[in-house]
């Protein structure tokens, strides 16, 4: 039960880090798309299907 818990914990901190390192890359491209990536991304988490 307690390694259900902490895998669930690490997948959702995994998916806030790389959507951290996704919107820095976005930050140091100046590129349209790279903004509409994180966007989706983003999108995504929000609804819970990544």
């Amino acid at each position: 039960m307690l390694f259900l818990t902490l895998k669930k914990l690490f997948k959702k901190q995994m998916k806030a880090w790389i959507v951290s390192a996704l919107e820095w890359l976005a930050l140091q491209t100046d590129n349209d798309i790279d903004d509409a990536i994180v966007r989706k991304v983003k999108g995504a988490m929000k609804l819970g299907v990544v």
